[in-house]
């Protein structure tokens, strides 16, 4: 394989394609170059969810016409999640009946969501949860405290949340003890004791039964 067509497998297989479609991909010479195009307008070039990869090919020739008319420019849009609704919205909408105003609306776009505002979330979060923290300590669910956030605020920097929600464990929990690394034991189910059933001339007999 040529240094080219290995470059772009590898731009192919970063953006979530299975290496079978990946390789198809690439014995199409014009399937291969709008591909290439998409990805780097859409600045995904070191690699994103396989989510926004498939929206990425099936979509293809949407994201080019929208490309071209600059709608789907990365400038427009300030977070990967702001990115993949994007492509969420236009893989569900028919071309015909797509609507600037509705795609931005769902897009966030020109929505600014400044440090402030996501430290002051992460605050709440923590506060409405702070019970559970102390008890699980450092074997809390990061994942459900990003979600809590997320969900408030959808367009917020995801780097910036995990950040904060890092520093805000640290600064609640202190750092980490020999009993946060230790694995939790998992406890045994009691199994139920056998009772032994007797027949005696047609009646059943249940022994040591209270």
């Amino acid at each position: 394989m040529a240094v080219k067509e290995e470059e772009r497998l590898e731009l192919f297989l970063k953006i979530g394609l299975d290496e079978r479609t990946a390789r198809n991909t690439i014995a199409n010479n014009k399937v291969t170059n709008n591909l290439t195009a998409v990805i780097h307008e859409a600045g995904v070039t070191e690699g994103c969810n396989r989510t926004i990869g498939n929206l990425l090919y099936t979509q293809m020739p949407s994201f080019i016409a929208l490309l071209c008319s600059d709608i789907l420019s990365p400038q427009r849009f300030k977070t990967p999640a702001q990115l993949e609704a994007a492509f969420s919205f236009l893989s569900s909408t028919a071309s015909e009946s797509f609507e600037l105003k509705g795609f931005e609306e769902a897009c966030g776009v020109g929505v600014e969501v400044s440090e402030e505002d996501i430290e002051r979330t992460v605050n709440e979060v923590f506060e409405q949860n702070k019970g559970l923290i102390l008890s699980f300590r450092y074997r809390t669910n990061v994942g459900d405290l990003f979600g809590h956030v997320r969900k408030r605020l959808p367009w917020a920097d995801p780097k910036i949340v995990k950040k904060l929600i890092d520093e805000k464990l640290y600064e609640l929990l202190g750092g980490r003890t020999a009993a946060d690394n230790e694995k939790p034991s998992k406890q045994k189910k009691e199994r139920p004791a056998k009772v032994e059933v007797r027949e005696l001339h047609g009646c059943y007999i249940y022994p040591n039964l209270p």
